[in-house]
């Protein structure tokens, strides 16, 4: 029968580097912050993420990128 015991886990290195990305985007969040701060911006960042909409006219679904037509 196979000894599993001698297995090295998959889940530390998961754990940090989820963790790890987790971390970045803060730091990318706060940066981003910052600068609109410096150039006078108010509010939440410009382009509002999660369900948030951008500035600017919306595309028609016609336009849309649907890759190369065969």
């Amino acid at each position: 029968m196979y000894d599993n015991s001698k297995q090295r886990s998959a889940v530390l290195p998961l754990v940090l580097s989820t963790v790890g990305s987790v971390l970045v985007g803060l730091v990318v969040r706060r940066l981003r912050e910052d600068r609109a701060a410096a150039r006078g911006v108010t509010g939440p960042a410009p382009s509002a993420g999660r369900g948030g909409r951008r500035a600017g006219p919306a595309r028609s679904p016609r336009r849309t990128a649907r890759g190369p037509v065969l």
